[in-house]
């Protein structure tokens, strides 16, 4: 715990709240992240799934990346070690979780 007895009462909630909780799009990410793919992959079957309705909030490609990035900076999401291709032809990293 690391609010002090004199901090308001909305802070010694906030505090209750573990840092690493995972945001709804994070956690699709790592469940979509179990066969490796590219930030590309990730964009079109997040959009795929909110068409069918498995997610309740489009998520714009650049949000997706920086949600992907996020995971990384934590050690929940690598680099598999190979490479996709983005729709240009030009090499792009494949992205697993860990």
């Amino acid at each position: 715990m690391t609010t002090r007895t004199r901090d308001p009462h909305t802070s010694h909630e906030a505090d209750t709240i573990p840092a690493d909780a995972l945001s709804d799009l994070q956690t699709w990410i790592v469940a979509a992240l179990t066969t490796p793919r590219t930030d590309n992959e990730l964009v079109a079957l997040h959009l795929q799934a909110y068409f069918y309705r498995e997610v309740t909030r489009r998520a714009t490609p650049q949000r997706i990346r920086t949600a992907r990035k996020e995971l990384e900076l934590q050690g929940r999401v690598r680099y598999s070690g190979y490479d996709g291709l983005t729709e240009f032809g030009r090499k792009t990293q494949r992205w697993v979780t860990t």
